[in-house]
């Protein structure tokens, strides 16, 4: 038995090793009771804005024979479109299949999350905080997390996370595509993902790897893209002909900026949302978009600076903090931020190490909070231009850069208290010292 492996199954006493394997479980109990009990009552009953309708649309044409994106427009890849047949297929009231399946995805989640908190080597304190903030997340977040399918990409990533830090390649690559083919949002992990693996085998390994990944991607795209091509592409072209989202970090900038100063601005109506019009919020929505881009690969080239000398298991703690700030990134500087969005942040919000950590956590369910604040019920004020709900925004939105700053990954990351080393990620080392450093930690 392996030093990791010796380690994760001695826990210091009965009592603790109780916890350990019954941890997963209570903390699932946890998240159906919530998802049960208050979130269909008082403040979390109102269902008044629900993307429930367009999903079961693209159900009723699916079950009717039409063939997504050739004889009916979806914005959506074609796991999501899966999903929505299912929620129909199976018996019951469309609404509350669609729930169920999402509850599936948020034990899911938990259990992903709590997987890669024990890998990553956190004590049993950040262990059962992580777990409980994503059981208790729908509270934070409110009920759309059950009228909108981003609790599967969510499912998706957290194991896609734990295959990474792992060790576990195909895997990995796998969920990735999974991932993707459920929103295109892991496309901005790629870097990252391809940094990772290099540093825990070597170049080519990873290539390949990613390789395999884009490809399940393009194999499963494909009949649909011989079918209809310009039906796959609308795919893209929708979202990159979709104007700035009144709820983006820009609009919040513009909208600060007509309270404070008067600026006009002009709501649009379409691509089931509303966002702003005019050359301003045009050219705000370049900017940002073109600052993303920017900040994902300093992320990446941060972490693939700090993995030149991070030694395992602390490196896996870096790129938990990428993946972090980078969903956080994907939010605060995209040009359509739907409150939904901020599902993506559980995978890996709440499993930031170092000194920043615990603010990371903060963060994360803050952003969530802050969100509920104005969605959905002062939603429409929002787009009323009214004073409050701007200021809850622009201060949703402050936090989310706040996040991305607090979650960058940095060398002192990689140091957490905790004894538990992950399982199947065992190193290529090209050095002596390397060598030595692999002999100390994963053989007897």
């Amino acid at each position: 038995m392996t030093t990791a492996r010796r380690l994760q199954a001695a826990p210091a006493s009965p009592a603790a090793g109780l916890l350990h394997e019954g941890l997963p479980w209570l903390l699932a109990l946890v998240a159906v009771l919530v998802w049960a009990v208050p979130l269909h009552l008082g403040w979390y009953a109102d269902h008044s804005i629900t993307d429930i309708p367009v999903y079961e649309n693209a159900w009723h044409h699916i079950a009717a024979g039409d063939v997504p994106y050739r004889d009916f427009s979806l914005e959506y890849p074609p796991i999501a479109a899966g999903l929505f047949w299912l929620a129909g297929a199976l018996p019951g009231e469309y609404g509350v299949t669609f729930s169920v399946l999402m509850l599936a995805a948020l034990v899911a989640t938990l259990l992903g999350v709590l997987a890669t908190a024990r890998a990553l080597g956190l004590d049993t304190r950040r262990q059962v905080a992580a777990g409980l903030a994503v059981a208790l997340s729908p509270l934070l977040i409110g009920n759309l997390v059950e009228t909108r399918f981003d609790l599967l990409l969510a499912a998706f990533l957290a194991w896609m996370l734990y295959a990474a830090v792992t060790g576990r390649w195909r895997t990995m690559w796998v969920l990735f595509a999974l991932a993707t083919l459920t929103k295109l949002v892991p496309l901005a992990l790629l870097p990252a993902l391809i940094i990772w693996q290099r540093h825990r085998t070597d170049g080519r390994t990873a290539w390949r790897g990613a390789a395999g990944g884009v490809g399940l991607v393009a194999l499963v795209l494909a009949p649909f893209v011989v079918l209809s091509p310009s039906g796959v592409w609308h795919l893209a072209q929708y979202h990159l002909d979709r104007p700035l989202q009144i709820e983006s970090t820009g609009a919040a900038y513009l909208l600060t900026l007509h309270v404070l100063a008067d600026i006009p601005l002009r709501v649009v109506y379409g691509f089931g949302s509303q966002g702003l019009g005019g050359h301003g919020p045009d050219v705000v929505a370049l900017i940002s978009t073109v600052a993303l881009a920017v900040i994902v690969v300093a992320i990446a080239w941060t972490l693939f600076a700090l993995l030149r000398r991070a030694r395992f298991p602390g490196d896996a703690r870096l790129l938990v903090a990428a993946t972090a700030a980078t969903m956080a990134a994907l939010l605060a500087g995209g040009k359509v931020l739907s409150p939904q969005f901020v599902i993506w942040l559980l995978p890996a919000g709440f499993l930031v190490c170092g000194p920043y950590g615990w603010g990371a956590f903060a963060g994360t369910a803050g952003v969530m909070v802050l969100t509920q604040l104005y969605f959905p019920d002062r939603y429409w004020d929002l787009v009323a231009f009214q004073h409050g709900p701007i200021a809850l925004l622009a201060l949703r939105d402050a936090a989310l850069l706040v996040l991305v700053a607090l979650a960058w990954p940095r060398r002192s990351v990689e140091r957490a208290r905790g004894r538990t080393l992950p399982t199947r990620a065992v190193p290529v080392p090209g050095e002596a010292a390397e060598r030595a450093v692999a002999a100390r930690y994963l053989t007897d």
